[in-house]
């Protein structure tokens, strides 16, 4: 067995229910014997003071590049596994362990949402909020010095959210295939709804994608801005016991 850092930040990150999930993860770390490293907004002293500037306020962006560097520094320090995870998920099965035979790997979600048509959808894509390399991963220096690329170049008033994330790494992984977790998902705003509610088409659409039981699921901090959408993150937080 390799020794697994788990790295989390809260930079950018400000609902309460948040601290919640990452009690989580650390108490989970504790119990597999996982070193934990926590930061706040120095999160972003990873990324260059030019390309903060360009940014500004675009946190996201600039955390999705920032945990890369960071992720970089704890390897040449520690070696191992270096794994990263969001600070809005919340770990389901704290038995769970983070598999240490590969060199990359991401979490997988599985995206349920409606279609313009009206029917329902599963997009089962890879995802930045789970994500872990080892030294000998060919694949982390090169995002990182695409992810950086790719802001540089980019026109910082029309830049897309994900555009160094989740969008980026679903583009290549058509290409690569990476590694996917699907144990390490995240739930759709639509799906949650049913979770803890009444079951209903999208609850439908998730069960006829026969997933593995999550042990780690990511609850989208960025899409639960209006009181409804927190209520529901309050009640799934409530029945897992976070």
């Amino acid at each position: 067995m390799i020794p697994i850092t788990i790295l989390q930040s809260a930079a950018g990150v400000r609902p309460d229910w948040v601290s919640r999930c990452m009690t989580s993860v650390a108490g989970w770390s504790q119990r597999q014997g996982y070193a934990y490293q926590y930061i706040g907004d120095e999160l972003f002293d990873w990324v260059r003071r030019d390309l903060r500037t360009k940014l500004g306020e675009r946190t996201p962006i600039l955390a999705d590049l920032a945990r890369l560097r960071w992720i970089e520094s704890e390897l040449a320090a520690r070696g191992g596994l270096v794994v990263w995870i969001d600070a809005d998920t919340l770990v389901l099965d704290p038995f769970w362990r983070v598999p240490d035979s590969e060199h990359t790997f991401f979490g997988e979600e599985c995206w349920v949402q409606p279609t313009a048509e009206g029917s329902w959808r599963a997009y089962q894509s890879p995802h930045n909020a789970f994500m872990g390399f080892t030294a000998a991963s060919p694949v982390l220096g090169f995002l990182a010095y695409l992810s950086e690329s790719i802001i540089e170049r980019a026109d910082a008033a029309h830049i897309a959210p994900q555009m160094v994330g989740p969008k980026l790494l679903k583009a290549l992984n058509n290409l690569a295939q990476f590694p996917l977790m699907p144990e390490a998902g995240a739930v759709s705003p639509e799906l949650l709804a049913e979770w803890v509610g009444e079951a209903g088409p999208a609850a439908a659409c998730y069960g006829r994608t026969t997933r593995v039981p999550l042990a780690l699921v990511n609850l989208c901090s960025s899409l639960t801005q209006t009181g409804e959408a927190v209520q529901r993150v309050e009640q799934f937080l409530a029945r897992y016991g976070a």
